[in-house]
């Protein structure tokens, strides 16, 4: 036998030793092979597990079989795999080929490449990846990167996180820090401390006495007029 083929008649011999055959008193056989069964005939070369007819070699349960009546495993092997078929194959020897620059031209029209077959679903834009390949990072990393607020144009945060949002001065703006800028007052308004300017604006006491003068007005002004039309009528 070639010596690939002898290591798996080895593995199928020792694989056998878990087989347990029953005779029926001709060449057919029952094999019991851990918690299955399967069917032998050692004249037809075949086995229900079907390995013996689409290799040509005894699967276990087959060798189970010529081991209860003999031990020649050689007359049950396909005739191609011994050393001297395989020398046949072979034993011819070819032919030397010169370039193709000698080659004969054809007449015949050149072979074009298959068309294009546009398959279903979106086409795929990045290429397979190898299994050891590491996976493409889905974000980009912003280590190094310099953070700069859009609203005070400070360093370190952004615009949801910067204190002028909440009416309390960063840390740019506070007399120890970068910009040096002094603190404004609570009753400026948000317009105002923007553009630069500082616009006081009324408190809520101002505002609560400035309603109360307006409306002691108005009342006043319908008095004045309900009397002046009462007096013209008669």
């Amino acid at each position: 036998m070639c010596p690939n083929i002898l290591k798996k008649l080895n593995a199928s011999i020792t694989l056998s030793g878990v087989c347990h055959a029953i005779s029926n008193g001709a060449d057919r056989f029952e094999v019991n092979h851990w918690d299955n069964r399967f069917t032998v005939d050692l004249q037809a070369r075949e086995c229900s597990c079907r390995y013996w007819q689409l290799s040509g070699l005894p699967c276990c349960h087959a060798i189970s079989c010529i081991f209860y009546n003999t031990n020649v495993l050689d007359d049950y092997i396909a005739s191609c795999y011994h050393i001297t078929e395989f020398n046949k194959t072979y034993s011819h020897c070819l032919n030397p080929l010169e370039g193709m620059q000698s080659w004969p031209e054809s007449h015949l029209p050149p072979l074009k490449a298959p068309g294009y077959v546009r398959m279903p679903g979106r086409p795929k834009k990045e290429r397979k990846r190898e299994p050891q390949e590491q996976p493409k990072a889905k974000r980009l990393s912003k280590v190094g990167t310099v953070i700069r607020c859009r609203k005070c144009k400070g360093i370190g945060h952004n615009r949801s996180t910067c204190d002028k949002r909440h009416g309390v001065p960063s840390s740019s703006e506070t007399p120890g820090g970068t910009g040096h800028a002094a603190p404004q007052p609570s009753n400026v308004s948000a317009d105002a401390s923007t553009h630069g300017s500082f616009v006081p604006t009324a408190t809520s006491n101002e505002s609560s006495r400035g309603r109360g003068k307006r409306r002691a007005s108005q009342r006043s002004q319908v008095t004045i007029c309900a009397t002046s039309y009462v007096v013209s009528f008669f």
